[in-house]
């Protein structure tokens, strides 16, 4: 808690000299823990939100003031602000804008702003959004599909028009006027937004025998004091490095620190990966990232960001440390995940969520889960995110799950990492897809690749196990460098459409983004279908490509490792040295 009290006494704003004294108090705290340390200072593109008002005027009524936030990269008004009439356009959805029209007029939208949500009401004509927060305090927001800094051709994404958020008693009067109509509104917003210094820190603890290493990484900036978002994720990150610096360790652990999380959507992470793609591509060999431990309340640890390959190890720990079958979601296009591209497996975003009906859960999260889970907490990116939301044992919980995997990804000399898992999940999916798509492409060939991945991965799985019980240094150099292999090639094509170098937006996706164009052929019309055929041949090339390529070097590995085992069999300087004496 004491790492915590201390990142929570400055308000860690991306870019600004608060947030770098937060870095700076972590980097001595890793070097008195015994890591090597770096400070990176870099242009990001930062959105800093400033002042904002919101006016409510019916006939015959006195104008009404309602408290307000913009969000960043939200557009700015200037001083006199805009003003429209006012229409009700319920959960945000395109449908929903279609049917409110909200041409020329300012939306009022159920729920928090998001990027998804601004994009479709910009795209529907409304001159300015406001959201209608379900929690009591308003939440802080970040509004870009931009995933990072943009480039050029990027800018033209950004939100061109304003965007506010009301807390839950405020909104429920609007959401009452709109539905009434013939109000008005009037917003008044401001956003600084333009080029920035930013920091990264790293941390590293170089392993004993192999020079790969595992990317344990979370951010330092915050909305307000973020005594939970992400001081207690810091905290938890520092905690680890103190004990695994004590640790006999196979493969390093490189402790990173990134800005512009909040405020730049992701633009510290997105940086690195983009200049140290080189080194994360030959030598990381998963992401771990961490988020938010410990808040008053979060007694679920079964549903955080998994891959089928790290769901396992996951499972283990948490079984272990917190008695729960952990189930896993889909690695999605939220926090920090930038290292998709490359190929790196990741697990977790956050570990512990809140129960949908607890006190302390989020209404405005639990609308989105139906009701399973209530987020990370009411006051989460508020002014009330406080060291009073956080509950020790829980810190202590989740602390524990972190260096489970951890210790286990950076000590264990074979990577616990299971691509048959994958491999599965693949050849189930195509086979799935098969049904509405097998009129226009032909799938068999792919199915066959992935059929193919599974008995390779099989074979994998069995020689990792024979490792563990039997370890031969170079067999076990050779199992994991066909198994970062096998990521390299399987996971861009599974997470991203943008490739190995690219990043795409901040917007939900399905599994396998590259064929969006294979589903879409179950409803389409014959002549319609014939066009999304002449793309969906092309996404299967891609797919058969990564599978035959996830199949090759999985078979390539372990011939690999069973030639080192046969040659260190043969080596009578070998044999002498485990012949017993006498």
């Amino acid at each position: 808690m004491a790492d915590t009290a201390a990142l929570a006494q400055w308000v860690r704003l991306s870019g600004t000299p608060e947030e770098l004294e937060a870095f700076k108090y972590t980097q001595r705290q890793l070097r008195a823990a015994g890591c090597r340390t770096t400070l990176i200072l870099h242009d990001a593109f930062i959105s800093l939100p400033g002042p904002a008002s919101l006016a409510v005027a019916r006939a015959g009524e006195p104008t009404g003031s309602v408290p307000c936030v913009t969000h960043s990269f939200a557009a700015s008004t200037g001083p006199d602000g805009i003003e429209a009439p006012m229409v009700y356009a319920g959960g945000g959805t395109p449908v929903e804008f279609a049917t409110a029209s909200p041409q020329g007029k300012i939306a009022v939208v159920d729920g928090l702003a998001n990027p998804a949500r601004v994009q479709a009401g910009q795209a529907a004509g409304a001159v300015g959004l406001v959201f209608l927060n379900r929690d009591p305090l308003v939440h802080e927001m970040i509004v870009s599909t931009v995933w990072g800094s943009p480039t050029l051709e990027q800018l033209a994404r950004l939100p061109r028009i304003p965007v506010v958020s009301v807390a839950r008693a405020d909104g429920d009067r609007l959401r009452e006027i709109a539905q009434t109509g013939g109000a008005r509104l009037r917003i008044t917003a401001q956003a600084d937004t333009g080029w920035r210094q930013t920091p990264i820190l790293t941390g590293d603890l170089p392993g004993e025998v192999d020079d790969t290493f595992v990317l344990f990484a979370g951010h330092i900036d915050s909305w307000h004091r973020g005594a939970m978002d992400n001081g207690t994720a810091n905290a938890t990150m520092l905690e680890i490095a103190r004990v695994m610096a004590r640790q006999k360790r196979y493969r390093g652990i490189r402790f990173a620190f990134w800005s512009g999380h909040s405020h730049g959507r992701y633009s510290g992470s997105t940086w690195y990966a983009d200049h140290y793609w080189n080194e994360l591509n030959a030598r990381c060999v998963a992401h771990v990232n961490v988020d938010s431990t410990g808040g008053v309340g979060s007694v679920i640890n079964r549903h955080a960001y998994a891959m089928p390959e790290t769901r396992g190890l996951a499972d283990r720990v948490i079984r272990t440390v917190a008695d729960e079958r952990f189930e896993g979601g889909r690695v999605g296009r939220m926090g920090d995940q930038s290292f998709l591209g490359v190929g790196v497996p990741s697990l977790f975003m956050d570990v512990s969520e809140q129960p949908g009906d607890s006190p302390h859960a989020s209404r405005d999260f639990s609308v989105f889960s139906g009701g399973a889970t209530g987020g990370l907490g009411w006051w989460w990116h508020t002014t009330d995110d406080l060291p009073d939301k956080i509950d020790p044992a829980a810190l202590e919980r989740d602390a524990k799950i972190y260096l489970g995997i951890i210790h286990a990804l950076s000590t264990e000399p074979v990577l616990p990492l299971d691509y048959h898992a994958t491999a599965v999940v693949w050849h189930k999916r195509l086979q799935a897809l098969r049904k509405g798509a097998g009129r226009w492409v032909d799938l068999r060939p792919a199915v066959a690749e992935a059929a193919r991945l599974v008995e390779a991965t099989a074979r994998l799985a069995r020689r990792a196990e024979a490792l563990r019980k039997a370890p031969r240094a170079g067999a076990v150099r050779a199992h994991n460098a066909g198994v970062m292999a096998l990521g390299r090639a399987l996971i861009p094509v599974d997470y991203t459409m943008a490739g190995r170098f690219g990043h795409d937006p901040a917007l939900e996706q399905r599994d396998v983004p590259l064929l969006a164009s294979v589903r879409a052929l179950a409803g389409a019309s014959p002549d319609h279908a014939r066009h999304l055929a002449v793309q969906a041949v092309r996404d299967l090339n891609a797919v058969r490509f990564a599978l035959a390529q996830g199949a090759a070097v999985t078979t390539g590995a372990a011939n690999q490792a069973r030639r080192r085992i046969t040659a260190a069999s043969s080596d009578p300087a070998r044999r002498a040295a485990r012949r017993p004496a006498g």
